[in-house]
């Protein structure tokens, strides 16, 4: 009885810290069309015995709320546990929006094939190194997904071959390392998870050491310009779930991006 209500009182907890969190986004040459376009991201939703099942249903009500025209979801799914797959498929039902995922590295671990196809049934795409095209304003919106990097799954230049002229393009990534990548081959906005935001955040000695580790994106938004290629928009999320420990100092975020067309 102690620990049923112990994991209550965790789980309101950790509702509490979750937030919808809004950012309009200047994108260099967005398409006209695409201006005010309303994108929900979410990720590292971690489906599994360490994020409460209220959790994620409180994620999906904060979609729902912030009335996307898209929503998109950037991998890790689950933590360790196959047994989870299906909650995870009825606990993401009914996303509003065109919705599109891509894979993370503990989707790899557990069952990428049953994570894709707990996602398919619920109707979203999930793109595995591939892109879809989506019309909005009556002008295309082209999505490209790349499937994990931290497991060795991606592959760029197969995810943006055949990508049409015209409109807009947007990358989608786990990783966030992928960003210089995906923006030289022609994305002006590329969304990723991943960090956590840090997880266990401490001012300036976290992010110090994500960057030793090679991690330069550790959460927000980042201009990167990549050589010889246009600038353009990394967005990365702190997400909603955990893996391992609880967060410290990297509350778990729905975020809402409304995106803008920069001037010339």
């Amino acid at each position: 009885m102690l620990n049923l209500a112990f994991a209550e009182r965790r789980a309101r907890r950790l509702e509490r810290r979750l937030s919808l969190t809004r950012h309009e986004l200047s994108i260099p040459d967005l398409d006209p069309a695409h201006d005010g376009l309303r994108i929900a991201h979410l990720t590292d939703i971690h489906v599994g015995l360490l994020t409460p099942r209220s959790q994620v249903l409180r994620a999906v009500e904060l979609t729902h709320a912030a009335r996307p025209h898209l929503t998109v979801l950037t991998g890790d799914f689950l933590s360790y546990g196959r047994a989870f797959v299906n909650r995870m498929g009825m606990l993401l039902s009914g996303l509003p929006g065109e919705v599109t995922c891509v894979l993370g590295n503990h989707d790899h671990w557990t069952t990428p094939e049953g994570v894709t196809d707990a996602l398919v049934r619920q109707g979203y795409a999930v793109l595995r190194n591939a892109h879809r095209t989506v019309l909005h304003g009556g002008r295309p919106l082209h999505i490209v997904g790349i499937d994990d990097a931290i497991t060795g799954h991606h592959d760029v230049a197969r995810a943006f071959a055949g990508v049409p002229e015209g409109g807009t393009v947007l990358a989608l990534s786990h990783a966030p390392s992928l960003a210089d990548a995906a923006i030289a081959r022609g994305a002006r906005l590329v969304l990723a998870g991943h960090t956590h935001g840090g997880h266990i955040n401490i001012p300036r000695i976290t992010e110090r050491i994500a960057r030793r580790l090679g991690n330069r994106y550790l959460g927000g938004l980042y201009h990167v310009a990549p050589p010889g290629a246009r600038e353009g928009l990394l967005f990365v999320s702190r997400g909603i779930g955990s893996s391992t420990v609880p967060r410290a100092n990297a509350p778990a975020e729905v975020a809402l991006l409304t995106l803008r067309r920069a001037a010339p």
